[in-house]
């Protein structure tokens, strides 16, 4: 498998690291996999992205899935330092719509079930 998963938590927010590539089949699964179990026991989950040298379809899908099932039960997600890459695909599939982009845009994107109002 080429993508490794490491978990750092906190007392209110957890953060899980992802380094490698984020692709389709075993990776995005697991992925996929972390993420909501993670959010099965915390509210708050941070994806840090600095890590992932490669995302495909399938990896956005499995981000894709995961913001889903967050807006669906009230949780939070920020996804932190992905690279200029991965955030034009973000835009590109439109999964920018349902994040609100913090400050600096490059840094953070946050989904929540409540989205915030500029």
């Amino acid at each position: 498998m080429d993508l490794i998963l490491e978990v750092r938590t906190g007392r209110e927010r957890v953060i899980l690291a992802c380094h490698g590539k984020l692709i389709g089949g075993k990776e995005a699964d697991a992925f996929r996999r972390s993420a909501l179990l993670l959010l099965g026991g915390f509210d708050k989950l941070t994806i840090n992205l600095a890590g992932v040298r490669t995302m495909d379809c399938g990896g956005l899908g499995s981000l894709a899935a995961v913001l889903a099932w967050v807006h669906k039960t009230g949780k939070e997600v920020r996804i932190t330092h992905a690279n200029p890459l991965i955030q034009r695909m973000i835009q590109v599939f439109k999964l920018a719509e349902s994040l609100e982009v913090g400050s600096p845009p490059a840094l953070q994107m946050v989904a929540s079930s409540h989205r915030a109002v500029a």
